[in-house]
């Protein structure tokens, strides 16, 4: 399969400026693949919310009209968005798995801002709530916790996603780093405590690639300033890398 990848480097909708620098992520995961043959797309706007969304969904439009498989690098979390609704227009009842260490469902903004994507999904019927396995989650809300259990949005562990993609044949991954542990991903703004690890995620990333079920797919939120010798960076690449052998 064909593949894209657009780097996003937006962060404004992080309102606590000492937690941005995931703007930076799309630079520092590009030079941990090392490849001079990897063709890199970028958005250009970086301040206007909603332009920002509107150029990430038309530049995916126009790679999904070619069979390619878009991979997103954010930015905060909010970009998903944009590729998201792209995505929704090409697969029809597609599956969701999203890896984060919250559940995002808090407000109704459209656009979403990083908080709020998942909530934005669903109403926006990017994804019917059944066909959304959530994975690593461990902050959440009450409010949030409300809006799962009524949506009937599925709460699961790695184990179930052989189970959940077996009748799908369109699959969106979305992986957050702070769905890992802070001691294998420190770079970035949002760290939570008791977060899986590499070795119980990649091989499930691994297997999801040979699926060959994965049409879009986007790492968001490592943030390059608050890294520790750029082993955030490293494992946002080793993700991708599954998807670009």
């Amino acid at each position: 399969m064909n593949y894209t990848i657009i780097k996003i480097p937006f962060d404004a909708c992080i309102v606590e400026r000492a937690r941005r620098g995931t703007a930076k992520g799309p630079d520092a995961i590009q030079a941990e693949l090392k490849s001079d043959e990897i063709k890199f797309l970028e958005v250009k706007e970086l301040n206007d919310f909603e332009v920002m969304h509107y150029e990430v969904e038309s530049l995916a439009d126009k790679e999904y009209k070619k069979k390619n498989l878009v991979i997103g690098l954010g930015g905060d979390h909010s970009v998903s968005y944009g590729l998201m609704k792209a995505f929704s227009k090409h697969f029809k009842k597609p599956g969701l798995i999203y890896f984060d260490a919250h559940l995002d469902c808090e407000d109704d903004f459209l656009p979403p801002t990083h908080e709020d994507i998942v909530r934005a999904a669903v109403n926006e019927k990017f994804f019917a709530p059944e066909n959304i396995l959530m994975i690593g989650t461990r902050k959440s809300y009450p409010k949030e916790v409300k809006f799962v259990e009524e949506k009937g949005i599925r709460l699961g562990k790695i184990d179930d996603i052989k189970d959940f993609i077996k009748n799908k044949d369109s699959i969106y991954i979305s992986i957050d780093i702070d769905v890992f542990d802070p001691k294998y991903a420190p770079g970035t703004g949002y760290m939570e405590k008791d977060g899986l690890a590499p070795e119980q995620v990649l091989p499930a990333i691994k297997d999801l690639a040979k699926s060959r079920k994965v049409k879009g797919i986007d790492v968001v939120e490592v943030s390059p300033p608050k890294d520790v010798n750029g082993i955030t960076s490293k494992l946002a690449a080793s993700l991708l890398l599954q998807f670009l052998k």
